[in-house]
């Protein structure tokens, strides 16, 4: 196993404005993150690359929303990879895995890997804030090369929003870990509150201008172990009324649990067990997100569907 290097630049959302506020960015760096989410699965090397970004612009996509809850970002296709979801809470704890065919991955065309991995299909976010808030849902179909086409085609159409998406990782090497990272930037409506007062040219030229600086990045800056996100944004922006806000922390974490998945269980009608059973008499659930395996025997299971009742005091 690989080691993950963990500097202060990692494993964060940066959140920060230009031209007053005419442009919002965010940009993530993920260290041990990516690499805790992404280590363990025996994924392909390509499969890995596509989850680590997946999980980055899920990092960018929940900074730029306000939520008390879970995001959740899936790509669903009928490529070699079937799926490939992550979802953060808004206490910064992200996870995911990916669903492949290996012989079909191995199998498929370099390069692009929304058509040559996913194939069609669709992207979904959602904002899940618990019962008593309408779940937020969004979808676009996978078009383009990449997912960071896919995010701007959303936006795009559904939100008539400009966006500029950038989006990498890297595998293992060097002692270190996986890393993504994702740099989105988005123009914001003129009227909006506080925005500053400026001819449509002015406008114009200040998101021209924001784009052409963030087409200069490269994956190398974008990925460094040595150059902090802060910095990184600096040597990009300075010029453009660059205004940066505290970065959020991200961390691997699963939430799994027995006691979830003993609610998973009690959905299941108790006659239909038996055939759940493996070879040692046990019904045994990994969690696709950790790889942990909650194991139930006969005894685990009684108190499952038959949970003991706490005595009443007289």
């Amino acid at each position: 196993m690989v080691s993950a290097v963990n500097l202060p630049a990692d494993d964060v959302i940066i959140p920060f404005q230009l031209a007053g506020g005419l442009v919002r960015g965010r940009l993530v760096r993920l260290g041990d993150a990516a690499h805790g989410v992404v280590d363990g699965h025996d994924y392909p090397s390509r499969v890995g690359a596509l989850l680590a970004e997946t999980l980055a612009l899920a990092g960018v996509l929940a900074g730029s929303l306000k939520y008390d809850g879970v995001f959740t970002l899936q790509a669903q296709g009928q490529g070699p990879v079937s799926l490939v979801v992550a979802d953060i809470t808004s206490a910064g704890a992200m996870r995911g895995y990916a669903r492949f065919d290996a012989e079909k991955v191995a199998a498929a065309a370099e390069g692009a890997p929304v058509p040559n991995l996913l194939g069609s299909g669709y992207l979904a976010f959602t904002v899940d804030q618990g019962l008593k808030v309408e779940r937020y849902q969004g979808i676009v179909d996978l078009s383009g090369d990449t997912l960071a086409d896919c995010a701007q085609a959303y936006f795009a159409q559904s939100e008539q929003l400009d966006t500029k998406v950038a989006l990498v990782s890297a595998p293992p090497a060097d002692g270190r870990g996986w890393r993504a990272a994702a740099l989105m930037i988005q123009r914001m409506p003129a009227n909006q509150a506080g925005a500053p007062i400026l001819t449509a040219d002015d406008a114009d030229d200040a998101w021209q201008t924001a784009s052409v600086l963030m087409a200069s990045v490269t994956a190398a800056e974008m990925l460094s172990t040595e150059l902090a996100g802060e910095t990184l944004l600096h040597r990009l922006f300075h010029g453009e009324g660059l205004n940066q806000w505290d970065a959020k922390p991200l961390i691997a974490r699963c939430r799994c649990s027995e006691q979830a998945v003993v609610r998973m269980l009690q959905s299941i009608p108790r006659a239909e067990i038996e055939d759940l059973k493996d070879d040692s008499g046990k019904v045994a659930i990994t969690c696709e997100f950790c790889r942990t395996t909650y194991a139930f025997g006969d005894d685990e299971l009684e108190k499952a569907y038959n949970p003991p009742t706490k005595s009443s005091k007289a």
